[in-house]
């Protein structure tokens, strides 16, 4: 997994992350962790096997023996005999004290917590005590030890007098046998005296069996000589805070550690584009620039024309020069600027790029090519007579039937728009009469910016792909599905040198059709009529002409005199209707 795909991953879906952090500090929110310091006094024991000397007395692994020990350290029987020897409850005992082995070696710790010094050292030092005293019995076995050694006293008395009596009963045979001529065999004691030979017999076992008492029990004493105390109970001078932090840090670092796989796992096996670029690499082009989100342009589409933000502009202008960079020597310049879905933020483009091609100096026409949502047409009132219907039905004449140009006049007098007509040009504009309508639109100015809609909506879009310079692509990143990408990506590969995708940020999707009135209502995208009057009429104009410069009155698409406005744009008067907006 490469770093760029896990920064994408958590910058996208930062707020999962976000979550699952919130998520983690929760219990710790809904415990009552102790608000008190706590004191806290540590021992330590060498546990270690049992042995005799240099041999080892138990055969096996010595941290099996290690890990049997901390069960006794843990036994109820013990921490019911400290909670005796301290004074306080077995609940409490365990609460406080924590026995911990270190891995590895034979030290135990033994941690026991208080709310005075005082209490945690007697606490743990009584355990570990408690523990070491029961291991050491050689105390209780030198009772038992002396006892041993006045019954074998006793024995070895016992047998003395024993021997001394058939020494003596044998006496007079050993004498008689020495003075006799011929050597004649000596009886048996048991013959002379049976029974003091049979008592004599049973002390001896009897003696045996002590003697071998007292050595096992000697070595039973010994053995359990290796398990110490190495570290009396500490006494703490500083307490240690509550353990609320602690529990809350770690719920905090836990939850957002699970954020971040649940992320990565989310942008692994999401369907939707992760970000800039992987669009790159799936359309096969360089991303061009990304649009931010302007809460202006969402709810003043016309801001895109008059007053675009300051901060747009360079990325306008930089796709502007990158579309230049593909016209054609004195040849008009056509743009379409398509979207890879429905309200993907193509209108927004097409209005900005034309003024700020007009703002430059160039005699733009705006081209809504949109038949389903024709929302330029609605903007700028060019639903009236003309437009693309008329320049189809006179084989693209400039002017209607009536001599009326098909072209409706915008704010800015370098920028003329070709709408759909009354009935938005559905029959009108197909795959074969957008040559004628792209023919008319480059006669009338030096730059054609064509609002397209979505690339795949119509054969006329496809077909306006095709015979343009450049290509402005929409992709609305945050909800593009990778695969609707590819397939649009398979349908431009004939044009695949013209395009110039673009990052945007649609607010929303509007329903179709709508458009955000000035007061925010949504509306339909006819003309408004009022008592005052409504949009003018789209009067005859010469076509041969010079346009108005920008500092000569003209009479707009919306009435009144125009006031300087941003990006070389006019501002109607304030008597003026407003046009209709909404989101793009």
């Amino acid at each position: 997994m490469e770093l760029a795909f896990v920064l994408s991953a958590l910058r996208r879906r930062l707020w999962l992350v976000a979550a699952f952090a919130v998520l983690g500090i929760l219990p710790a929110v809904l415990s009552d962790p102790p608000t008190t310091n706590e004191y806290v006094s540590e021992a330590k024991l060498s546990v270690v096997q049992p042995t005799v000397g240099n041999v080892t007395y138990l055969s096996g692994d010595p941290d099996r023996y290690v890990v049997g020990q901390l069960g006794v350290l843990e036994s109820a029987s013990l921490v019911n005999d400290v909670a005796l020897k301290v004074g306080m409850s077995i609940t409490d005992v365990r609460e406080a004290v924590k026995v911990e082995h270190e891995p590895g070696t034979d030290i135990v710790d033994i941690t026991a917590r208080a709310g005075d010094a005082e209490t945690a050292r007697v606490l743990a030092q009584t355990y570990v005590e408690t523990y070491t005293d029961d291991l050491d019995t050689e105390r209780s076995d030198s009772d038992e030890l002396t006892r041993l050694g006045n019954d074998i006293a006793t024995l070895r008395t016992t047998l003395s007098g024993l021997n001394s009596a058939i020494e003596e009963a044998m006496s007079p045979y050993v004498e008689a046998s020495q003075r006799a001529v011929n050597a004649r065999s000596l009886p048996s004691p048991e013959q002379i005296v049976p029974a003091q030979v049979t008592e004599r017999d049973v002390a001896k076992s009897e003696l045996n069996q002590l003697i071998q008492q007292r050595n096992d029990l000697i070595s039973s004493s010994r053995l359990r000589v290796n398990t110490r105390i190495i570290q009396d109970a500490t006494l703490p001078s500083d307490p240690v805070p509550p353990s609320g932090r602690f529990l809350f840090a770690g719920g905090l670092f836990a939850g957002a550690m699970m954020g971040i796989v649940a992320a990565l796992a989310w942008a692994r096996f999401s369907n939707k584009v992760l970000d800039a670029d992987t669009a790159s690499e799936i359309i096969a082009a360089p991303v061009v620039s990304e649009l931010p989100h302007y809460r202006s342009l969402a709810r003043q589409p016309l801001a895109a024309f008059q007053s675009l933000p300051r901060s747009a502009v360079p990325v306008i202008d930089q796709l502007c020069v990158r579309a230049e960079a593909k016209a054609r020597i004195n040849e008009p310049l056509t743009v379409a600027v398509v979207g890879t879905q429905r309200n993907a933020g193509a209108t927004t483009l097409a209005l900005a790029m034309a003024e700020r091609f007009a703002g430059a100096g160039s005699s733009v026409v705006l081209v809504d090519a949109d038949v389903r949502d024709p929302r330029i047409t609605a903007l700028f009132n060019a639903g009236q007579d003309g437009g693309v219907p008329a320049v189809v039905l006179n084989d693209g004449a400039l002017i209607d039937q009536r001599g009326r140009s098909v072209f409706t006049r915008t704010m800015d007098p370098e920028v003329s728009v070709l709408g759909l007509g009354s009935n938005r040009g559905a029959a009108s504009l197909r795959r074969d009469t957008v040559a004628s309508v792209l023919e008319a639109a480059r006669r009338k100015a030096q730059i054609v910016v064509v609002d397209g809609g979505p690339a795949l909506d119509l054969a006329s879009t496809l077909q306006l792909t095709a015979m343009a310079d450049a290509i402005v692509l929409a992709v609305p990143l945050s909800r593009q599905k990778s695969d609707a990408l590819s397939d649009l990506s398979r349908q431009l590969d004939s044009v695949r040198q013209k395009l110039l995708p673009v990052i945007t940020s649609p607010s929303r999707r509007p329903a179709k059709g709508d458009v955000l009135g000035a007061d925010g209502s949504i509306g339909t995208m006819g003309p408004p009529s009022t008592s005052t009057g409504g949009w003018p009429k789209n009067e005859p104009i010469d076509l041969g002409k010079n346009p108005t410069p920008p500092g000569q009155p003209e009479t707009s698409v919306i009435g009144g005199s125009p006031s300087s406005a941003g990006n070389g744009a006019t501002r109607t008067s304030s008597t003026s209707p407003a046009p209709p907006t909404g989101p793009v």
